[in-house]
Formats: C-alpha cells, structure tokens, sequence
C-alpha cells in the first residue's frame, strides 16, 4: 500500500442513453449497427475513465460499459446459449416477501456446446480501456469478467448432462478471457456472487450441502485462472445488486473460510449495507493472509443516501482496528450499474457523488492512520477539472 487507504468500486457503471439503447436491442437479438457500436463504446469507456479520475479513485475501470450486465453480456459473445430465457425459481426472500423488489427474473439455458462466436468483443473491450487509460496516471485499471460459477448458476445445462462436465467446459471458456485481460496488463476482477447467493441460487439446499457447491465453484476459478499471477487476480462476492430484504443471506462466517482458499490477492465484499456491515467483527478471529488485501464496501450501492465522508472514514476505522491497515482498500458494495435491464438503484449523478464522499472518506480515515490528508495519486485530471465535475455529470 502507500500509506493510505487505495479507493476502488465494484465495476459497472451507468451507460450513457444512446449504448443502452444499443445494449438493449443487442440483448433481444435486434440488429445493430457494428461501427456505430464500436464508436458509442469507445466514447463511453473514455468518458467514465475520465469521471472516476476526477472524483479521484485510484483503481479504475471501463464501467462494464459494453455489456448487458454482468453474467448476461456471455450470451452476446457466445454459441451454445440460444435457448429461450426461462423463469427463475423464487428466492427465499421474493417467498417471503412477494411484493418486494426482485433480481433477474429469468435464465438462458445452455443447449449446444460452449464456443466463442465472436472474442473480439473481449479484444474491443480491451483496446477501449488501454485507450482511455493513458491518462490516467498514477491509477491502476482492472476489468471484470463472470465467474465460473455464476456463469453455471445464470445458465443452467441443457446439453452436458452433469455438473462436472458442464463446469468444465465453462472453466476452458472463461479461461481465456481471463488470460486475455491479465495479458494486456490489467487487473483482473472475477464476479462471483455464486460463492454467496444460496437463497437466490439454491433456496431449497440445505447450508452444508450448498456449501459443496461452493467449494467446488472455488476449485473451479482456481483452476480458471491457474497461470494468471495470483498479484493480477482479485475477486468480487455479494448477494446481489438489488434492493431486496436479503434476510435470508448467508452469513459472511459461514462462507469465508472457503473465500480464502481462493488463489487471488484481493477480496471484495458487502460491509456497507444494514444486513452485513456487523460482520466486519470476523476478521479479528479469521485474520487475513500476508498476501491478500480486502476490498469491504463501505458504500451501499442500492440507496440514493450519499454516505457522510465521515461514515466511510468510521466503516474503514473499524477494520483497520481488526486488520493490518495496509491490507485494506476501501471499495462499493455492489454495481452501479449491474445490467441495463433494471432500473438503476441509484441514479447515475447521485453514484458519483458517492464515489467523491468514498474518496474524501478515504482520506479522513488515511491522515488518522498515517497523518495523510491527499486524496488520490497520479493524475488524470487538473483541480479545475474536478471542480467542474458535477456540472458535467
């Protein structure tokens, strides 16, 4: 670390307009102008490197701008997924509670053999991001990709015939995309809300037999990413990016003995919102390897509440007294911006507000802990540039 605490998010951001429109139509299968595409994501992808520059984060990505969402964007890219998108099985909470705000109400199955139709889709995605990159000194950018298992989870099997040989052939399609982006020098991000998710996934599992699943997901991303450097692999684990009760989530103690048998030198989760952020109290008994940092949240990424600087500084205090504070960098609980087909929780203007107030609680916690008050370093945007920021956004 640098004597500070290193602001980063979760990932997806909101699309402009005109790309959601494009995402939108690409998502049901509506042709697309390619190079009217092409053009909306490369100026997206520049525009949100600029704005996460100018609120001052220091690792920084694309906004997941070209995607659907964050496991959906595979059926664009993918043979083997044409099958009809089919209800979901209830959660546990949308039992309980039917009138209260649900997830991704439907899932595409996989009914012929897994192959990529078009990787340039990842090249694309890579360019963009070296592109708009290049003024952004002193921050370092990641990419996200979908992990094995909630790829599995998103697209249930309708050709392999076992779990085994299904994951399997996920784990050889992801791995490339997985090389492909730590080859071009980025950190790779993994989403992995599968080793969280029961009620949603596997409401009807009972703990310890869902808890299998999970460690077999954990094998599986391990076994993806194998001769990728652990240093350029971190991971993101949540229950979900919507605002539901989540009160029947897995606990964080239950899970995160097999979160830290994942093979990655980073680990982001949900401590911001009012189900999780206790369990921050784990870490002075689980304790955390020498060489891993973790990411909590210490945003909440489904309410339009933008937190009090001091509010963060406090939630990243609090871990700092459980964790060696060089291991901490302060992250969002969830996506802004997780697919293009809901309605995102927080609005756009207001996301970014948060991210300034992350930055600014970053820094109060940072001179507390080590007499730093600056807020972010390199630059990729002048003083002036900051104070325009909200005008432009």
């Amino acid at each position: 670390m640098a004597g500070r605490f290193l602001t980063t998010h979760t990932g997806s951001l909101a699309r402009p307009p005109d790309l959601t429109a494009m995402l939108l139509a690409r998502a049901e299968r509506k042709p697309v102008e390619r190079r009217a595409f092409d053009d909306a994501c490369r100026r997206a992808v520049a525009d949100v490197v600029r704005k996460q520059c100018a609120v001052g984060l220091d690792v920084i990505n694309d906004g997941e701008q070209s995607k659907t969402g964050f496991v959906q964007y595979m059926r664009e890219r993918l043979a083997g997924l044409d099958g009809e998108p089919a209800p979901r099985g209830l959660s546990l909470e949308a039992r309980e509670f039917p009138e209260a705000p649900r997830g991704y109400a439907t899932q595409t199955p996989c009914t012929g053999p897994l192959s990529w139709r078009n990787f340039g889709e990842v090249e694309r995605d890579i360019e963009n991001l070296k592109a708009a990159a290049v003024d952004a000194a002193g921050r370092k950018p990641f990419m996200t990709a979908v992990s094995p298992g909630s790829f599995v989870n998103a697209h249930p099997d309708r050709y392999y015939g076992s779990r085994d040989k299904y994951l399997a052939a996920v784990i050889e399609i992801m791995r490339r995309e997985y090389e492909a982006i730590a080859a071009a020098g980025f950190m790779l991000q993994i989403d992995s809300p599968d080793l969280a998710q029961r009620s949603y996934n596997f409401p009807d599992l009972e703990l310890q037999e869902w808890l299998k699943i999970v460690a077999q997901y954990v094998d599986a991303l391990n076994e993806a990413i194998r001769i990728i450097p652990k240093e350029q692999v971190r991971v993101h684990v949540c229950w979900g990016a919507g605002e539901a009760p989540h009160n029947h989530d897995t606990e964080l103690k239950d899970i995160v003995h097999l979160l830290l048998n994942l093979r990655v030198s980073a680990l982001s989760f949900v401590a911001a919102n009012g189900r999780h952020e206790h369990e921050w109290r784990i870490w002075e008994d689980v304790g955390v390897p020498p060489d891993m940092t973790i990411i909590p949240g210490v945003l909440d990424s489904t309410t339009n509440i933008v937190e009090h600087p001091e509010t963060v500084a406090e939630r990243l205090l609090r871990f700092c007294s459980v964790v060696n504070c060089d291991q901490i960098m302060a992250g969002v609980d969830c996506g802004f911006g997780t697919t293009i087909k809901s309605t995102p929780k927080v609005i756009p203007s207001v996301a970014w507000a948060k991210l300034q107030s992350l930055v600014a609680g970053a820094a109060l916690a940072s001179a507390r802990i080590w007499g730093r008050s600056d807020a972010a370093s390199g630059s990729c945007a002048s003083l002036a540039d900051r104070h325009r920021f909200h005008s432009s956004t």
